[in-house]
């Protein structure tokens, strides 16, 4: 009985590092193939995994971004169209 446990485990081993595997397989063919598109992948789930670990820092972040891209959207004086309208 103990002996199929520890097979079972060790098989299930064996099959998540064949998956980690596989999956490195594809980034990397990702990055020689469509190297933009995997990158920009590769950004958002680790700024999805940040948010999830530290939700306030990236609260801050999100809000200081939107600051600036208001700031650069608008023109140098009142009278000025914003410059994407330009």
């Amino acid at each position: 009985m103990v002996v199929r446990l520890i097979l079972a485990i060790v098989a299930f081993a064996l099959a998540m590092a064949v998956l980690q595997m596989a999956l490195v397989g594809l980034v990397l063919a990702g990055l020689i193939f469509r190297p933009k598109e995997t990158i920009g992948l590769l950004l958002i789930c680790g700024t999805i995994s940040l948010f999830a670990a530290h939700p306030y820092i990236c609260l801050g972040l999100l809000a200081a971004g939107g600051l600036v891209a208001l700031a650069k959207s608008k023109g140098t004086d009142e009278g000025d169209e914003p410059k994407h309208l330009e």
